[in-house]
């Protein structure tokens, strides 16, 4: 019965050892299944990030390349704008330095003389007011016939240079102060400045 017992508790011993040691080999086998699943998971995971991460910061790189043309159409664009708003400044400048009272009586008379086949009576002449005692002597000489037919000339404080002529009724008039006459120049002459400055 001894033999009987020890037989059968060294069979339950190697049993559970047995058992023990499956159930061990399981255990870790699980074990190892998961811990690389989960390694696997976070190799995805980081793989998924970088290609998150190379995907946003060429997005920024486009982004800023983008935004750095458009800054530079928008300098280019302005510099454009203020180089031809400074040409009309320096064109209304030339264009009030070259009438001078000489030349402005001369461009007045030939004016008058040029209304085409319009009584010159119905006409005023409108000078700037610091420039009438200078020209008015000669206007009132060569325009000597149209001024008794009732044309007058008169000072206008809205002047700087050049002059106006006007119909008395005020239903039209004939602008041709420093800010028009650059205005008509500058019509020609910034298509070409321009052209210039698209080269």
């Amino acid at each position: 019965m001894d033999v009987q017992l020890k037989e059968l508790i060294d069979k339950i011993k190697n049993d559970g050892v047995k058992s023990a040691e499956e159930s061990a080999a399981r255990i870790i086998s699980d074990a190892e299944d998961r811990a690389a699943a989960i390694v696997d998971k976070a190799a995805k995971d980081v793989e998924s990030l970088r290609q998150t991460a190379k995907a946003d910061a060429e997005k920024a790189e486009r982004s800023g390349r983008e935004a750095l043309k458009q800054a530079g159409r928008d300098l280019v664009l302005t510099v454009k704008e203020e180089i031809v708003q400074l040409f009309g400044k320096v064109l209304e400048a030339e264009t009030t330095r070259s009438l001078d009272s000489a030349l402005m009586s001369q461009v007045v008379v030939e004016a008058v003389r040029n209304l085409s086949g319009a009584d010159t009576g119905d006409f005023d002449v409108l000078v700037p007011q610091d420039k009438m005692d200078g020209i008015e002597a000669g206007l009132k000489s060569a325009l000597s016939e149209e001024i008794s037919k009732g044309l007058e000339i008169k000072p206008f404080k809205g002047l700087d240079a050049g002059f106006r002529v006007s119909r008395k009724d005020g239903t039209a008039f004939y602008d041709f102060s420093e800010k028009e006459i650059a205005a008509m120049l500058g019509k020609y002459l910034n298509p070409n400045l321009a052209q210039l400055l698209a080269d």
